[in-house]
């Protein structure tokens, strides 16, 4: 792997970027310390400061609080190289250098040395297929909403006294068009997974309360989870972990969950949660034992939603076949 010159170390709150520009040639001196918005207008702030060294630029980051996803998205729309690092690796790592992590700037520095050190993977950029998928669920969950819509219109319509038949069958002729372009797009990403993805999307099929929705969903946002290490990350890029305010100007506390990852995963696992409470043994067993603890169903159906996607990233991650009376075992 192409050892980047340059590290670009960025500690990442809510409202705010905190980076710090360290050289492999002298990686104990950090040579600028900048802070950025945590916006459109911040991404393309650092870029424009970095440009001159941008092809040997890799930048660093934590994978905590969600915060991170959007500027991620950037930097891959951007072709730039960055690498996304579990928070406890970076907290073991200052722990073994004796530095306390006390302010974001610090943990931006830490980040940097880390990159210089450690050369972490980077991160692996979609493949045309599934930028492809990606791009067709995206379009097909809004003509899905767009039909929705539209339903709703038509029936309002009909409970009025005074009906204009031109009026209904303009809104008609938009249902007859939405529902040809969602099959359309159904037909080709289901020919295009079946191609590419076939033991994949059976695998994760295969999980109690999972869909072909979710399992397709899954594969058009998440590929074959080759950049995620573990269930957290996934359930993070998701945004269904618990909202914890711990840097920048929050205060530690937990508020709910993040709902900062993929909205349209985060939508399909809920549903999903919901039949997995009934059918899947796992599940059904821990949305039990939460409610009987007087957990909310809401706050036990999130329980539920990370479980399965812990059992699809095992699955699918380890090649294991998922067996629902006796959880995940490993083929024989």
């Amino acid at each position: 792997m192409k050892e980047n010159k340059i590290i670009l170390g960025c500690d990442i709150s809510k409202n705010k970027i905190d980076t710090a520009l360290i050289e492999r040639q002298n990686k104990n001196k950090i040579i600028t310390e900048k802070t950025y918005s945590n916006n459109i207008q911040g991404f393309r702030a650092i870029i424009k400061t970095y440009s001159l060294m941008i092809e040997n630029l890799h930048i660093v980051l934590e994978a905590t609080g969600n915060y991170h996803i959007k500027f991620t998205d950037f930097l891959e729309r951007k072709n730039i190289t960055f690498s996304i690092v579990n928070p406890l690796i970076i907290k073991r790592y200052a722990q073994m250098k004796m530095i306390r992590l006390k302010t974001d700037k610090v943990d931006a520095k830490v980040i940097a040395q880390y990159g210089i050190e450690q050369s972490p993977k980077s991160h692996k950029p979609l493949t045309k297929v599934q930028k492809q998928l990606k791009s067709l669920t995206t379009v097909r969950n809004s003509l899905i909403k767009q039909r929705t819509t539209t339903k709703n219109l038509l029936h309002s319509q009909e409970l009025l006294s005074e009906i204009d038949r031109d009026a209904l069958k303009a809104i008609n002729a938009d249902l007859r068009t939405l529902n040809l372009q969602i099959k359309k797009l159904d037909t080709k990403i289901e020919a295009l997974i079946k191609k590419h993805y076939n033991n994949t999307y059976t695998k994760i099929l295969s999980i109690k309360g999972i869909g072909a929705k979710t399992a397709s969903g899954s594969i058009a946002y998440l590929g074959n989870l080759s950049n995620f290490e573990s269930h957290k990350q996934i359930a993070s890029f998701i945004g269904i972990t618990p909202s914890i305010k711990q840097s920048g100007k929050s205060l530690k506390k937990t508020t709910g969950i993040t709902k900062q990852g993929n909205a349209n995963l985060r939508t399909l696992f809920y549903l999903a949660a919901l039949s997995a409470s009934k059918y899947n043994y796992a599940c059904r067993e821990l949305y039990q034992r939460l409610l009987a603890k007087g957990k909310q169903k809401k706050t036990a159906l999130i329980a539920v939603a990370n479980k399965l996607i812990k059992q699809m990233f095992a699955i699918v991650k380890f090649n294991r076949t998922y067996i629902n009376n006796y959880n995940i075992l490993l083929d024989s």
